[in-house]
């Protein structure tokens, strides 16, 4: 097979935003998913799952490929916001989608999510949706509703996902959340949701080097690149080293090699490694660099690399110790002699959590979540 030089260009422009197109790994989340839809066909209320994690660790791309590998049981609805203001809007969006789906086997369901929509659209938020709905349930597929960026959930969702947390939607049903770490504080903040299942939340974070190396096979396979098995593995394992283990910087390595592919004509033996591991390297910082570009982020750096690496080496675990942590280095670093600034150091925190520069690990410290990231504060942003 010849090397494929259009696929590779394609590869080289694609952007990381929400589709992986070698996706590997990522056992245990789909394991949870595939249990709450289980789950789902066997209780009236809606399953919640948050897959929860830094930017960048592939929660988003995971939710891609839940849909895409999904039989015709499930009808994924993906949902804004402003979807779940209301109960007549969500129903609306059910139905929009229902009437979007391309298969037969779904299309079937969509008529009964049709009905139950309705009836879903028809009730006050107080009453229960009819039983006739609830008799449909048995005939209707699971339906999936999808929140990217969940960790922005307010109290104006909160009366529609309360109704689907303890009355579910008259059909089987999971409300699939993806956002940052601390969606789930989000979410369980909200009145009558603190008391979602032990297990509704996944922590997401880095991948194993199989994994790493998997996904690069599958992309040099689709090049058609002709090599013995030895040149594959010297190749994948540079990516595997360029990606440290996090789903951002593998697509950033696999775009490097890519680059060189193009350059040798598909030829990996003649493939640069010192060239692989510059472009990556630059792929990365450029991604680390754009995530303090943002508010007080951009403008006060040295405070963001001080923070972060003061909360690694103290095991912060409270908003408040992170605060009092971030006012202690204000001072260290005399900004607050500086007439521009002007910060609050509980805003600044909030926004190093928003931005994903610092995350929370699963026993609840802060930390930064991408291991590189921390040593390049360190090296380019540190007094």
């Amino acid at each position: 097979m010849a090397f494929d030089s259009d696929l590779a260009n394609d590869l080289l422009v694609d952007d990381d935003r929400d589709y992986a197109r070698f996706f590997a790994g990522r056992a245990a989340e789909i394991e949870s998913f595939n249990s709450a839809v289980e789950q789902a066909g066997r209780k009236e209320q809606a399953v919640f799952r948050i897959f929860q994690g830094a930017p960048g660790c592939g929660k988003t791309s995971l939710a891609t490929h839940l849909r895409a590998h999904s039989t015709d049981d499930a009808l994924f609805v993906a949902l804004d916001n402003e979807d779940l203001a209301n109960r007549a809007a969500l129903a609306g969006r059910i139905k929009e989608e229902a009437d979007a789906t391309a298969s037969l086997g779904v299309r079937i369901t969509a008529t009964t999510l049709r009905s139950v929509a309705e009836a879903f659209k028809a009730t006050s938020a107080s009453e229960r949706i009819d039983r006739h709905a609830g008799a449909l349930a048995h005939r209707c597929k699971t339906v999936v509703l999808h929140l990217d960026e969940a960790q922005t959930v307010s109290a104006r969702e909160a009366d529609v996902l309360r109704g689907l947390h303890g009355r579910g939607l008259g059909v089987p049903c999971v409300c699939l959340f993806t956002g940052l770490s601390h969606t789930e504080e989000r979410v369980r903040g909200l009145d009558g949701l603190s008391r979602l299942a032990r297990n509704a939340t996944v922590n997401m974070g880095q991948m194993v080097d199989v994994e790493c190396a998997a996904s690069t096979a599958m992309m040099l396979e689709a090049l058609g690149i002709e090599a013995a098995e030895a040149e594959r593995r010297k190749a994948a394992d540079v990516v595997v080293e360029e990606s440290q283990g996090w789903p951002q910087h593998l697509f950033c390595a696999q775009q490097a090699l890519c680059g060189e592919l193009l350059r040798t004509n598909g030829d990996l033996h003649r493939v640069d490694q010192d060239r692989l591991r510059a472009e990556s390297m630059v792929a990365r910082h450029a991604y680390y660099a754009g995530r303090l570009n943002y508010g007080d982020l951009a403008r006060w750096p040295l405070l963001v690399a001080a923070v972060a690496h003061q909360a690694m080496r103290k095991r912060i675990n409270t908003e408040p110790e992170l605060t009092k942590l971030c006012r202690a280095e204000i001072r260290r670093l005399k900004l607050h002699e500086d007439q521009d600034f002007a910060t609050e150091p509980l805003d600044f925190v909030r926004q190093m959590v928003e931005k994903g520069v610092l995350s929370f690990a699963p026993d609840g410290r802060y930390i930064v979540p991408i291991p590189s990231m921390l040593t390049w504060l360190r090296d380019s942003h540190r007094r």
